[in-house]
């Protein structure tokens, strides 16, 4: 039997901890285990590794030019549900989440192996390719500014990857996180995993081949924001999925507006799409969609196209499981996006001319 092959080092040893929050446990080495330790790596490309990010930006990161990332909606370390007022995410011992430096860049920790070995070798790739291929998938992921580490007693990670700030500029980002995919783990998965990752987001995840990770909304209301963490997709019925915009985009404050905000979502999904349809290099599991907008966009009296393009940005999220595609589409992916173009539209239509 063929083994699937992988774009990192070894198989994903799926580990977790009471906090959730380090990075990365021992494992004891099981028949499972051994027989994911045979599958053979494959890597990217052969050049030397960049783990520097003083290579690409000329200061160094100081820990009092971060803190954490209060729009972070999904992943480890993001906060749970409720109304957040402004300022009210503060700095906790051991924070194990995203960072914010004021400089506009975002600090990610990197996971434990081989998860975190994965996603760098990704973006070192993507990054630095000429194929023609990975141009065009670069333009749809944050940039990428390399590695950093930080030594903290406050950070339970010490290793991060530092990318580009969606939310920059903004003055009130609004921030939802929806994984693509009806299966989220890759061909290397142990029988485990599978089973326990088909066994969540079942209103969405197979019936649509998506998954609603977290939503953060705003309102003119009240001040600071509003978040709904993983639980809300967890819970959401397949007949209720109409609800997912209606929150993120609120267009009980303008429908106008959050139409021409959708709209602008639709142009960047149809993007991701032509792409999708177009490559085989890739198949990407458990990869998210980030979709973030300016609230200010849905409170402008006259709102410009100039500023509709500054205050509506999209890319994908999370590279830890990327495989070879050898010349076959990522319908897994594909199926996926195809229902989050739809859900836009049906919402588009539903606001009427």
């Amino acid at each position: 039997m063929n083994q699937p092959r992988m774009f990192s080092q070894r198989p994903d040893l799926h580990s977790k901890d009471k906090k959730g929050c380090e990075e990365g446990t021992k494992h004891k080495a099981g028949p499972d285990t051994m027989k994911e330790l045979i599958v053979k790596p494959i890597r990217f490309l052969q050049e030397a590794p960049h783990p520097s990010l003083r290579k690409t930006i000329k200061f160094e990161i100081k820990l009092d030019k971060v803190k954490p990332l209060e729009t972070q909606v999904a992943g480890h370390g993001s906060k749970g549900q409720g109304h957040i007022g402004n300022g009210e995410i503060e700095e906790t011992e051991n924070h194990c989440g995203m960072l914010l430096h004021e400089e506009g860049f975002v600090l990610k920790p990197v996971q434990g192996p081989p998860k975190g070995k994965r996603e760098i070798e990704f973006y070192q790739h993507i990054s630095s390719s000429p194929h023609p291929v990975d141009l065009q998938f670069y333009n749809l992921v944050p940039k990428f500014y390399g590695t950093e580490r930080l030594q903290d007693d406050s950070l339970s990670h010490k290793q991060y990857l530092i990318l580009e700030d969606l939310t920059k500029g903004m003055s009130a980002p609004c921030v939802m996180d929806i994984k693509i995919g009806a299966r989220t783990y890759g061909p290397d998965a142990s029988q485990a995993k599978r089973t326990q990752e088909d066994s969540k987001y079942l209103g969405t995840k197979k019936p649509l081949g998506f998954s609603v990770l977290g939503i953060i909304n705003r309102s003119e209301k009240v001040d600071g924001f509003h978040k709904l963490d993983k639980n809300f997709g967890l819970n959401l019925p397949t007949e209720s999925v109409s609800d997912i915009l209606n929150i993120f985009l609120n267009p009980g404050e303008s429908p106008l507006n959050s139409k021409r905000v959708a709209a602008k979502f639709s142009q960047l999904l149809d993007r991701v799409a032509d792409f999708f349809d177009a490559q085989s290099m890739y198949h990407v599991y458990a990869s998210s969609l980030l979709f973030v907008y300016d609230f200010r966009c849905l409170q402008e009296m006259d709102l410009e196209e100039t500023l509709l393009e500054k205050c509506v940005r999209m890319k994908m999220i999370d590279f830890a499981h990327v495989f070879p595609g050898d010349g076959q589409p990522d319908s897994n992916f594909i199926l996926g996006l195809q229902n989050v173009q739809r859900l836009f539209h049906e919402f588009r239509n539903a606001l009427g001319s």
